[in-house]
């Protein structure tokens, strides 16, 4: 959600309300809250825009929710947060270029106005967070759609340089897939650890997608609906994915040998699987570069 959440100081009740029913899951009603507010002609007019394009995204009402992101782009003071809300939008109607120059112009807004930010690269987000003097750290540390920006901007630059690494050096994207999942083997303990950190209880598959699910909404990306809970076979679903939005900006997906990134994907979550369950193993059933509308696979133990 690339949302106004914050700070909720001069919010009207319908205001309030179309948020609270959003983060539950209840993006009708959220869109009727929201709708109602704008009626009441308050001094909010992007914030409400913006708010009503997400549920309305997540409604799936995605024309409609253009129309709101724009709105809000045009009377927001800072458009930040708009750009990266019409660039999700974008990215749910499988615009994937679009998306990602929607990204781009947010962080260039950004950026413009926090330089400090420009080098944020290739350190973590938390590790730039750091650096920052302490009202910057915590006003970053409160908006969880800054880190999708940096996301998307470290995401570009790892596949320019591996790009590059092919181009110099003769090899091809299968032989870097290669050398990548030998990176793989810390993700798992990293995840096993966020896992006892965020009590999340067991070892069974439902505890494995919740917690792929929220370590993923915690990253930045991508989108995991936990569609199926039990203790032996857990089906999550993934909407859209800005490694691969990236992917399909940067034209990767037409370079000969290029490796389908739902295979490198299987190989990451599968680590982190079998590092809370060693006979733990994920499978994807659908997958977006297979021309499928979103990727969906399953969780199964033994």
């Amino acid at each position: 959600m690339a949302v106004y959440s914050v700070d909720k100081i001069g919010w009207s009740h319908s205001m309030k309300m179309g948020h609270r029913c959003a983060c539950k899951g209840d993006y009708v009603a959220s869109i009727e809250h929201y709708l109602q507010a704008l009626n009441e002609r308050s001094d909010n007019g992007a914030l409400i825009h913006n708010n009503l394009a997400d549920s309305y995204m997540n409604a799936g009402q995605l024309d409609l929710a253009v129309e709101q992101a724009k709105d809000a782009i045009s009377k927001a003071q800072d458009k930040t947060l708009p750009y990266v809300t019409l660039g999700e939008i974008h990215q749910a109607m499988g615009e994937h270029e679009k998306a990602v120059e929607c990204v781009h112009r947010a962080q260039e807004i950004f950026e413009e106005l926090m330089p400090e930010m420009k080098d944020a690269l290739f350190d973590t987000i938390e590790e730039v967070i750091k650096k920052l003097p302490t009202r910057e750290k915590f006003e970053l540390a409160s908006k969880d759609w800054v880190r999708m920006i940096y996301l998307v901007k470290y995401t570009e630059a790892t596949y320019q340089m591996e790009r590059g690494l092919i181009e110099r050096h003769g090899g091809t994207w299968k032989g870097l897939l290669k050398a990548k999942k030998l990176a793989l083997n810390s993700i798992g303990q990293k995840y096993l650890s966020s896992k006892e950190r965020l009590g999340i209880k067991g070892n069974d598959a439902a505890a494995i997608a919740k917690t792929y699910g929220v370590m993923a909404a915690i990253i930045g990306s991508p989108k995991v609906k936990v569609l199926e809970k039990s203790a032996t076979q857990s089906t999550i679903r993934v909407s859209a994915c800005w490694q691969y939005s990236v992917i399909r900006s940067m034209g990767l997906d037409q370079d000969p040998g290029w490796v389908n990134c739902s295979f490198y994907c299987t190989e990451y979550i599968n680590n982190v699987a079998r590092a809370i369950n060693q006979t733990a193993r994920f499978e994807f059933e659908s997958s977006l570069p297979d021309g499928n509308k979103y990727c969906e696979g399953i969780f199964r133990i033994g």
